[in-house]
């Protein structure tokens, strides 16, 4: 071989080094280590007032809103802890409201479906709630303000926190 197809060789073998090294490198800072350029998801903000219409916030000392979708599958899962929640707290002062972003028959036909017809139901934008994600749980005060949430499926100690807060 001459001197020239030896350069030659070498200078690609030098280039697919390179550019595998460069993939390498993509793939770790994609796949590998945390993002701190990715938006944090909204979560509501305690002591901040709900951003939800047509709620008598004052009607009772708490109020504990669902967002749910009709299409989330942890909402689903969700269903035998709301059905306990909506049984330990009846003859109590809380409000229970689902709300939904699609429109309320699509919302009433969804939790009658899950054997929740006892919930009250308002159709918003979960955006409005400071919410990214269903299942949210939030709980108020008598003014609407915020004085805890719980996102996502909820482990089991989890949900008797929830109701212990409800409840207390």
């Amino acid at each position: 071989m001459n001197t020239i197809g030896r350069k030659l060789e070498t200078a690609a073998n030098i280039a697919i080094i390179v550019v595998a090294i460069l993939f390498s490198a993509v793939i770790i800072q994609k796949y590998l280590l945390p993002s701190s350029n990715q938006p944090e998801r909204a979560a509501p903000v305690i002591g901040k007032q709900m951003n939800l219409s047509d709620v008598n916030w004052a009607s009772q000392p708490k109020t504990l809103v669902l967002a749910l979708s009709t299409s989330c599958r942890f909402c689903n899962e969700s269903a035998p802890f709301y059905r306990r929640l909506i049984e330990s707290v009846k003859g109590k002062n809380v409000q229970l409201i689902a709300v939904f972003p699609t429109e309320t028959e699509a919302g009433r036909a969804y939790l009658k479906e899950l054997g929740l017809a006892d919930l009250e139901v308002k159709q918003s934008p979960l955006a409005n709630m400071q919410v990214s994600g269903t299942p949210t749980l939030i709980l108020t005060d008598e003014k609407g303000e915020v004085t805890n949430y719980w996102l996502g499926k909820l482990s089991p100690e989890r949900e008797t926190e929830v109701i212990n807060k409800l409840n207390s």
